[in-house]
Order: structure tokens, then sequence, then C-alpha cells
């Protein structure tokens, strides 16, 4: 209901002391939270930890709540839906959590079945009141005297109904005596990356203002929000911003808000040893902290003009999990809007918020309810959502964000189409069978696991189909290519995009790239931080048949890695690699339902296939064998185009790396595309560039070693090959990056605070 509580909490604490300081007036603000309204009506059953609108409701799998429709009266005002505890309550389960501004008056509308005690906590847990609710619905009242933060409500024993929470606060200051000089005022604000309003942003390209703290980034240097657990000082931090690299005032950094006199806290962490500097509104360095592997918390004390101070690293990239400014005298506050950037009013973000879903019928009717409203954010709670049927995006100008919630192990939801690939086996498939396609514009998908669809897991196409995001996404074990981009769609950005083992089992394995921008994309398409492997055709595939051109897409910071291996879906690369059976592919399922026999024969260490004919193909029914022999799929890594596409076709690739693939690393599939390449690593491939008749616009820090065959180059080019010392640096870096960006995919992490750091 109030998108903006932490915002106008964080407002309030500054025009307290404004207030206080030169008027001598008291300031107050009144936030509430209703579970009628949509944001929360629609969560159902809560089995884990969900905030919306800044309201934490703490649940377990074994602890659940549940919002349900149920109307009572107090003082002539009706309320339709409560917050059923379900049961006895703590901190850490069957609570809420609840923001507050210093000394304040909290009020709960409440009943029970009978009479039950209804608890107020402190963040340590220590009981700060307690009232009895009865069977008649009234007003409940706590009186909270500490300092800003957070309480928590729960029962002592049975289910209590909590239908609102409203927080009234009131922040006042001593005068000082007798003195011309005005008063001096203390305040305490704070901000945690955990909070709805952080947790959610992914990567940060353009600058964002959210609650006064200002996010420094741009397109090339850029920021990320993403979950990870640390603990300092008995308290757990739960998501991080990862600064990613070296900073200034412009970019990778934080403006904080300060007063003339402040104490700055930062907790932080590292990868390795590494220094975070505070510098004043000029650029001038005041300190720098070494932050290593352990979480810690960092002091500094400020003295000087009340205004902003910047946080960022000097080198690579440091973990910032909260901030506190506790002050003393003015502060400034920022002009901004709650949250603000560089794109056009039409951005992936919203005023409308459409609410919480865990089901497929609520999740597609939320969609429906925030395209029908002109925008909204929907978060998508749970482990995983059954999806019967396609999500279709058509809206133009729909400001639509799709987002998952992550849950208390860092796992986020998967939204599984496998009962809608059961209505394809055997059949072919068309754009219906895709998981979720956007044909509109101004969309985001965000923290989610999309698998099992029957034809394309995401795909973006028309000419109407531009300016939609996808961000911290994994596509798998789908029947076609893990995300499409098709068709004339346009300026469509995909970041932090995991892609691996989609294959088309019944076209032969030809057509299930990684990614997939081609056949006429559109112009401008991006790719940033995206990996892709173990895909039956190629990473990724610009291919062009005659009459279409992509005209441009731009690669940074994409890896891609052993594509286009029949051996991979029968299982028998797994075997040879020591991995367990992987029954998510479809191939295997199979298989399994073939030969009874073949899991346990797997376990022991052989590989033994069913001979009989049972994989319906446009060329008949094959056998595993016919299977292999008729395969199509390319083990190629980033294919740029085909014949058809000419030296209009421009691709722009930075910072990518290309190993193990049968064939070639960076491939020109005939083309005769326009390329500038900077900052490029291709190891282990049978040609490492295969690139030639291309036309080089750029070329810089090119790298290569141990392909098979030698590369391919126009003429007057050529690839330094690294000192054995590197290659053996390289191979152990990408070694790990590799194994913890597949380990996080298992869990259902997605791996966007992991990246190849070689170049």
């Amino acid at each position: 209901m109030k998108k903006f509580a932490a915002f106008a909490l964080s407002v309030f604490v500054v025009l307290s002391i404004m207030l206080t300081s030169f008027f001598g007036v008291n300031a107050a603000t009144s936030v509430s939270w209703n579970f009628k309204d949509t944001n929360f009506k629609s969560l159902g059953t809560i089995s884990s930890t969900i905030t919306v609108d800044d309201l934490t409701l703490n649940a377990t799998s074994s602890k659940t709540m549940s919002v349900k429709s149920n109307t009572v009266t107090v003082d002539s005002t009706s309320y339709t839906y409560c917050l059923a505890l379900g049961g006895g309550g703590s901190t850490s389960y069957r609570s809420v959590k609840v923001p507050v501004s210093g000394a304040s008056t909290i009020k709960v509308i409440a009943d029970a079945a009978s009479t039950r005690t209804l608890i107020l906590a402190d963040e340590n847990g220590t009981t700060l009141g307690s009232n009895s609710v009865t069977s008649t619905a009234e007003q409940e009242t706590f009186s909270y005297t500490g300092s800003s933060g957070y309480v928590y409500l729960y029962s002592s024993g049975s289910n209590i109904n909590l239908y609102k929470i409203q927080v009234d606060s009131t922040s006042s200051s001593s005068s000082s005596s007798s003195s011309s000089s005005s008063s001096t005022s203390s305040s305490s604000v704070s901000w945690n990356f955990k909070d709805s309003d952080y947790k959610s942003l992914g990567t940060i390209t353009t600058t964002k203002t959210i609650n006064d703290l200002t996010l420094n980034a741009t397109s090339e240097k850029y920021m990320q929000i993403y979950a990870n657990t640390v603990t300092v000082n008995s308290t757990s931090y739960t998501y991080a911003l990862s600064l990613r690299g070296a900073g200034s005032t412009s970019y990778r950094s934080v403006k904080v808000p300060v007063g003339s006199t402040s104490t700055i806290k930062v907790i932080t962490d590292a990868e390795a040893s590494r220094s975070l500097a505070l510098a004043d509104a000029n650029g001038n360095r005041l300190t720098t902290w070494s932050v290593g592997t352990t979480a810690q918390q960092v002091t500094y004390s400020y003295s000087g003009s009340a205004g902003y101070v910047y946080l960022y690293s000097t080198s690579c990239n440091i973990n910032i999990y909260k901030i506190q400014v506790d002050s003393t005298g003015t502060s400034s506050s920022s002009s901004s809007s709650s949250s603000s950037s560089s794109s056009s009013s039409s951005s992936s973000s919203s005023s409308t918020v459409s609410g919480a879903v865990s089901t497929y019928s609520a999740l597609v009717s939320a969609i429906d309810k925030a395209e029908a409203a002109g925008g909204g954010t929907v978060y998508v709670t749970g482990t995983e959502i059954a999806c019967s049927g396609q999500i279709a995006l058509s809206t133009t100008n729909a400001n639509v964000s799709i987002v998952g919630v992550a849950n208390s192990d860092g796992s986020y939801p998967v939204l599984e189409f496998e009962s809608f690939l059961d209505s394809y086996i055997g059949k072919s498939t068309s754009d219906s069978a895709v998981g979720i396609r956007i044909t509109g514009s101004y969309y985001t998908i965000k923290n989610l696991i999309i698998q099992h669809a029957p034809d394309n897991g995401i795909q973006i196409k028309g000419s109407s189909a531009g300016n939609n995001t996808v961000s911290n996404v994994i596509v798998r074990y789908n029947n076609d290519a893990g995300l499409q981009i098709t068709s004339g769609a346009y300026s469509n950005t995909i970041e932090y995009v995991s892609s691996y083992r989609n294959c088309d089992v019944y076209t032969l394995g030809g057509n299930a790239d990684g990614f997939a921008p081609k056949l006429g994309a559109g112009k401008n398409n991006t790719f940033n931080y995206c990996y892709a492997w173990d895909n039956s055709d190629d990473g990724w595939d610009s291919y062009d048949k005659s009459g279409d051109l992509t005209p441009n897409i731009t690669y940074t910071n994409c890896a891609c890695w052993h594509n286009g291996d029949y051996t991979t879906f029968t299982g028998e690369w797994d075997l040879a690699q020591g991995n367990a059976l992987d029954e998510e592919m479809l191939m295997i399922r199979l298989i399994e339902a073939q030969s009874s026999t073949f899991k346990t024969k797997y376990n022991s260490g052989t590989i033994s296939l069913p001979t009989s004919s049972f994989i319906s193909t446009s060329s008949g029914t094959l056998s595993i064998s016919s299977w292999k022999s008729n395969y199509d799929g390319n083990p190629n890594g980033f294919k740029f185009g085909s014949a058809y596409s000419d030296s209009s076709c421009v691709r722009t690739v930075k910072n990518c790396l290309a190993f193990d693939h049968d064939k070639k690393g960076f491939d020109n599939n005939n083309s005769a595309v326009t390329a500038s390449f900077t900052n490029c690593v291709a190891f282990d491939n049978g040609y490492n560039y295969y690139i030639s008749p291309f036309t080089i616009t750029g070329w810089s820090n090119v790298y290569g070693f141990s392909g098979s065959s030698s590369d391919k180059l126009p003429s007057g080019y050529s690839v330094t090959t690294p000192s054995s010392s590197t290659q053996s640096s390289i191979r152990s870096k990408v070694t790990t990056t590799k194994n913890n960006i597949i380990s996080y995919c298992q869990a259902n992490k997605i791996p966007s605070s992991l990246y190849f750091d070689i170049f």
C-alpha cells in the first residue's frame, strides 16, 4: 500500500531535525498497512519470509501464516482481510517486523477465536508490551520509546488475526538554554540492502536514488544487489551491494547524506583484501578502510559541512551490506524522488504494485491487472510455481515487472513448465509453446528460474517488442533455445542470465542455443554478464535467413563453454565427469521410460542406452543411435551470423570468453559482419577464432591458446598467446568460477555475483 514507506521514514528524520532546530516544533508521520490491500490479500499461505511495502512477514515451511478473507467492523470501519498468525511466534517466525522511527504509537486492529496475548518485542527479542486480544475485533495500542529501527508483533500462543497495523511516529529534540545559536539535534538513518526497496534491484546500470541514498552506476560500470548472508556482532545481513570494481564519485559508488557532525558505519567484506574509500563532496579522500574476507563494521567520524560523502572501492569488488549515519547537527536531504534513473517514464519500475503471488493462476491474473492499471510490480514467492501454460506479455509500454523474491536459503522461485511440456511430448512446437513470450515493451523479468518449457524458455519477438529487461534469471532444460530475440525485437537488455542444458530433442538438437538473437532481431540488443553452457546447439547464435538482418548486438562480460555435445543429453558426458545423473533433461526422462535399468546401471558406473526407436522427429521415430548420427547441433561458442549477414551487421565483443567447444569459440558461420574485439579469451576450442572475412573496427587484448586448429583471421590481425604460467592461471580462475556458477544454479541460486575475473 505504501510503496515509499521507507522513503517517508527517512525523510521524516531529516524534516524533524530541521523543524526542531529552526522552529522548535515536533514533526510526525503516520504509516499504515491494511491486509485488504492488493499487495497483501493475494498472498494466501506464507511459508517463507517476505517483505511487502517495507512490512516483513516472517514465516517458515513449518511455521506458516496466511492472509485470508474475514470481515470485522471497528469504529464504523470495515476490515475485510486479515493476516492469520497461525500460532505462537517469535522474532524469527509467525511474526510481523514493523519499521519504526523513534518514539511511536503502534496501533493494531486484531481479534482471536478466544482471549490470547499479542506481544510487541524489540530487535533483540525483548518484550516491550503485551495486550489481550479477544473474539471482538478492536484496536490494540502499544507505545514505543526506542530508536529508529524495527519492532516485532507475534502471538504468545495460538492464532491471532491482524487486520491493520499503523505506526504514528513523533520526533522531538530539546532546545538549548538561552543561547542565540541554534539547538543541536541528533538522528540515526540506516540503509540495509536486504530491504525491499533495494534487494530486487539486481543489476544497476544507471544512477538511482532510493530513500535518499544514491547508487552511482553507468552501463559500463555496473553495480549489483545480490543475496549473500554474513553475520556481524550476532546480526545477520542477507543482501549486499556488490560494487563490482574500482569506483569514483561518478560511478560504482554510494552517495550518502550526512550531517555536519556524523559517525558513518559500514558493514562490508570482500573476496580478498581490498580498500574501501570514503571521500567528501569534492572528491577529497577522507579515509581508506582495509576490507577483508571476514565481514566487519568499519567506522569514521565525519566533521564538515552537512551534505554528502561517497563510498567506493579503490580496486576490485567490495560488498556493502548496510550503511548507517548517526548525525549531530543538520542534514542534507535529497531533492530527488525515492527512485530515479536516466530511463524514460516508460521504465520498468512503476508506482503501481500488483502484489505477491505463489500460483500460476494468481501470477497470470496479477500480470493482467498490472497491465490494465498501466504498470506495476508482481512479486513471485515460493520455491516452485507449476505453470500449465504460457505467460504471454503483449502490452505496449507495459511498465510491468515480474520479480522473484528470494527464499530464506537464498534460492529463487522456479517457474516450472513441466506440465505444459507434457502436452507437447513427441510433437512439433511453435510460438504458442514458449514459456514466457514477450511481444510488448517495457517488461522486466527478474530473479526467476524458467525451466521445461516446450519451446524457448523466454522469447522476445516482433517489432513491438522493445526496451524489455531480463535480469538475474536462469533458463534451463527447455525444449528450444533458453532465450531468443527475433523478428525485429529491439533495445532489449539481457543481463546476469545463465542458460544451460536446453535441448530441442525432437528436432535433433539443432535449434536450442543458449541465447538466440537471430532471424532478423532488431537493433541495440545487449548481453551483459550472461553465461551459456551444455546447450544442444551454439552458446550464442545470430543466424539470419535470406531477407533477414540482425543489425547490431553487444556482448559484454559474457562466457560460454561446452555447447553442442550430444553426449551431454544421453548422460554419457556426465558419467565421464563423475557427475550425478541429470534427470531434469527431457532425453534422460525418455530414456528412463524405455529402460527400467538405465538409472541403476548409470549409478554403478556404466551407460546402457535402449536400442528401440522411441524419439519422435520430423524424420520419423528414431533410436538413440540414429538420433546421434543425425544430430544437428553445432559445438560452437559465439556464432555471429550467417552467409546472409553482411557488413551492416555489427558485433561489439568486450571481456568475453569461449572455451571447450569441439568446433569454434568465436565463429563467423560464413558471415562477413563488422566487429570489434576487446579483452577476449578463447582456449581449448577446435578453432579459437574463425572470423575471417570480418571487417574489424577494434582489436585489443585478444588472447587464445590450445586450439586444435590455427585461427582464421582477417588479414593483418593476430591473436596473442599468453605465457605458460599465464595460461595456467587463466585455466585455474576459469575452472573455479565455472564450477561456482554451476553449483549456484544447481541450488536454484542465481550467480549474479560471480564473474570471470581474468580481463
